[in-house]
């Protein structure tokens, strides 16, 4: 059951910061691993939040590449409820 929580802790932390502002990967990762987990936890985590639609990369250039979706936004309401 502690993993399940430091699971969604984690993926509570990366839609967070997602939703402050758009990042690279790089920068995101730092972010979350400072605060809770550790490299191999954020990869399984970020996988599944991009692959589920969670979070999406940007189609533009100039911007930072990920992004928190709509259906992310509301993931993290019941996150942080």
């Amino acid at each position: 059951m502690r993993r399940l929580s430091e699971r969604l802790n984690l993926a509570r932390t990366v839609l967070a910061e997602l939703n402050k502002q758009p990042l690279r990967r790089t920068e995101l990762e730092k972010r979350t691993v400072r605060k809770c987990g550790t490299h191999g936890t954020f990869e399984g985590i970020f996988r599944y939040l991009l692959q589920n639609g969670y979070v999406e990369k940007s189609e533009q250039r100039h911007c930072a590449p990920f992004r928190i979706t709509e259906k992310g936004k509301k993931l993290l309401e019941g996150l942080q409820s």
